[in-house]
């Protein structure tokens, strides 16, 4: 009996808890106060715990497993993007042209994953980086133009070092080892823009022969410093923090990592014009 009543006083007290706002500021200030030396011992080891929901669950019956998955959800900080895609560079009336070309490797009948995005949200004029060089002789040079590339790498905070990044261009030698890495796994066919469209622009601006070597969905090296250069999709596939983490890995080891967007601007001309919607990055090249 006194079993059944511990189980019972046991389920009792393990009912979900999930903290209000109150609770959750005193239980943070607790455990502050504990963790500065401010408590003793035992109120430590009561204030940490406080802060953490419990729940009582089983493997063998299933009992509040759904019940888990939501604390364990509601429990993960909601981190916001930096930017929006575009929004913020719109007004009411202003008038938004996308330019959205259909390549042999998208699924039929449907819009690519940033280009969809990219419609939610809007903005003056914008191109798949493909199509930069015809769209920017059929685009009078009063409409501002860039890309979704271009647009995604500023989405997930990492559009400067992109800017920065492609100036390394310039600076290749031949035989220079070069990685175009996609955050997608599709499989590739003819006229791939990494694998056949980058590489030939590339070679034909610099008039130079490089070694490429590709990488795509999570695979990514640890090691850069055989790279000269990175060029990156715009990762629409792959989150915030997984693309921060790619550039900072370029970063610490000193290798210019730019994306498809601005190094197909650059190598048709028009890095300024596709940078015009970021007007202190664009006095920057």
């Amino acid at each position: 009996e006194e079993q059944n009543a511990a189980n019972v006083s046991e389920t009792t007290a393990a009912k979900q808890i999930l903290p209000n706002e109150t609770q959750e500021k005193a239980a943070r200030e607790a455990k502050q106060n504990a963790m500065q030396g401010n408590a003793a011992p035992d109120a430590k080891i009561n204030a940490i715990t406080s802060s953490i929901p419990l729940i009582s669950v089983s493997s063998t019956t299933g009992k509040n497993i759904k019940e888990l998955k939501e604390l364990l959800a509601h429990l993960v900080p909601q981190k916001k993007a930096p930017f929006p895609i575009c929004a913020d560079l719109l007004k009411p009336e202003d008038q938004v042209l996308l330019v959205t070309p259909i390549d042999s490797a998208a699924p039929k009948g449907r819009l690519i994953l940033p280009q969809q995005q990219t419609i939610r949200d809007i903005i003056e004029v914008i191109t798949d980086s493909q199509a930069f060089g015809k769209v920017n002789q059929a685009v009078p040079q009063e409409i501002k133009l860039t890309s979704f590339s271009i647009l995604m790498a500023r989405h997930k905070g990492n559009l400067e070092q992109a800017v920065l990044g492609v100036a390394a261009l310039k600076q290749l030698h031949d035989g220079d080892r070069i990685l175009i890495s996609e955050g997608c796994t599709h499989h590739r066919q003819c006229g791939d823009i990494g694998t056949e469209k980058l590489p030939k622009w590339i070679q034909d601006f610099t008039g130079k022969h490089f070694n490429f070597s590709w990488t795509s969905g999570t695979e990514f090296p640890t090691d850069l410093s055989l790279y000269k250069l990175i060029i990156h999709c715009g990762g629409c596939m792959l989150n915030e923090r997984e693309m921060q983490y790619r550039y900072r890995c370029a970063a610490d080891q000193n290798v210019p990592m730019t994306n498809y967007g601005l190094c197909i601007a650059y190598t048709h001309g028009i890095l300024k014009r596709s940078l015009s919607v970021f007007p202190d990055l664009a006095e920057k090249v």
